[in-house]
């Protein structure tokens, strides 16, 4: 085989390598950072908690709020206020865990993937950086 065209072909595959291991670091970092950091990297995922979603995605925010009727009396609204806020918040806080718990079980498949193409990539690297090494070795001693 034409020594060149191999020297070409070795380089070419360090290169690629190359931009594999750096694109897949920064994912790998980036990864881990948000793991360490979760509430600064926190993305909204959902605008608002899953009670608000129907089956097909939409939202059921209502766009006007409800108007109460006068025939209740304001002891029972008041009541039945507080009983919607605290369902409301405790509601908000199973979905902020339910989040959490898996923004970071996406963080550990990140890195597991990113270490795996690392590894292949490196790899790759070393074993074409080795016999582009050894063509223009042979090249020089001809």
């Amino acid at each position: 085989m034409n020594k060149g065209l191999l020297d070409v072909y070795a380089l070419s595959v360090c290169f690629v390598s190359m931009g594999c291991l750096s694109i897949f670091s920064g994912i790998l970092l980036y990864s881990i950072v948000e793991i360490s950091f979760p509430a600064l990297m926190k993305p909204s995922l959902l605008p608002y908690p899953p009670s608000f979603y129907s089956q097909s995605g939409t939202a059921n925010a209502p766009a006007i709020p409800v108007q109460l009727r006068s025939d209740f009396s304001i002891n029972k609204n008041v009541k039945q206020g507080e009983e919607k806020s605290i369902n409301l918040v405790e509601k908000q806080k199973r979905f902020q865990s339910v989040q959490d718990e898996y923004i970071k079980s996406e963080s550990i498949k990140s890195i597991i993937r990113s270490a795996i193409i690392i590894l292949i990539a490196s790899l790759v690297f070393t074993f074409h950086w080795r016999l582009a090494k050894q063509v223009r070795q042979s090249k020089n001693s001809t």
